[in-house]
């Protein structure tokens, strides 16, 4: 089991390429939802959402916009 990588991994990821938000976006595009995250797309309503929180992505209770990711 892997662990969960730090805020640094995560940011050099992004910044050097290997991690891209497009292809969370596209994924979770596929599901119809009115309410989603501004970053991953991840849906916060509708059928969507079960998928949303099985992959981790559940809304954030101190900003709504957002998920917990």
């Amino acid at each position: 089991m892997s662990e969960k990588p730090t805020a640094d991994q995560v940011w050099h990821a992004l910044l050097d390429g290997q991690f891209s938000w497009d292809k969370d976006r596209k994924r979770y595009g596929i599901f119809s939802a009115k309410h989603r995250c501004k970053n991953c797309n991840a849906p916060f309503d509708g059928v969507g959402v079960w998928y949303a929180r099985w992959t981790g992505r559940g809304q954030f209770n101190r900003n709504p916009r957002f998920c917990n990711f």
